[in-house]
């Protein structure tokens, strides 16, 4: 009984892998072409919509804007996981990160996702930018 369990675990754990995966490499190029700070707040959970300030928001988009627009976008690396705690109930998460070129350097992104009613959201946004590393010249 217990290998039933754990072929079903293995089997929805590749399921998770694969559609948290794809979200991230549909979320980065839509905000990062432009970077849309309304692109990242659409795709954002409830706890990341309340505790970006608005003024903070608008400093980070701007600096990653200096960037400039998107070159290539190299894909995500990473996993989901599921977790339980008593009491509190289930959890499913998952972290990337991805790299991608800009007209003005390159950035790597580390994204941590929540799964809420079925969809995928951005629990945490972070952009490490690279200024000065032209397309092309690798990272």
């Amino acid at each position: 009984m217990a290998s039933v369990g754990l072929g079903v675990a293995l089997i929805k754990g590749r399921a998770l892998d694969a559609e948290s995966k794809a979200f991230v490499d549909a979320a980065i190029p839509a905000i990062s072409a432009t970077w849309s700070k309304q692109q990242l707040l659409d795709r954002a959970t409830p706890e990341l919509r309340d505790i970006a300030k608005p003024d903070e928001l608008n400093a980070m988009f701007d600096r990653l804007s200096q960037l400039g627009p998107l070159i290539k976008y190299e894909g995500a690396t990473g996993q989901s996981g599921m977790s339980y705690m008593v009491g509190s109930g289930s959890t499913v998460a998952a972290s990337y990160v991805a790299k991608a070129q800009f007209q003005n350097g390159s950035a790597v992104f580390r994204i941590v996702l929540r799964k809420r009613e079925g969809r995928w959201m951005i629990y945490n946004f972070h952009v490490d930018p690279v200024p000065g590393n032209r397309a092309g010249q690798g990272t």
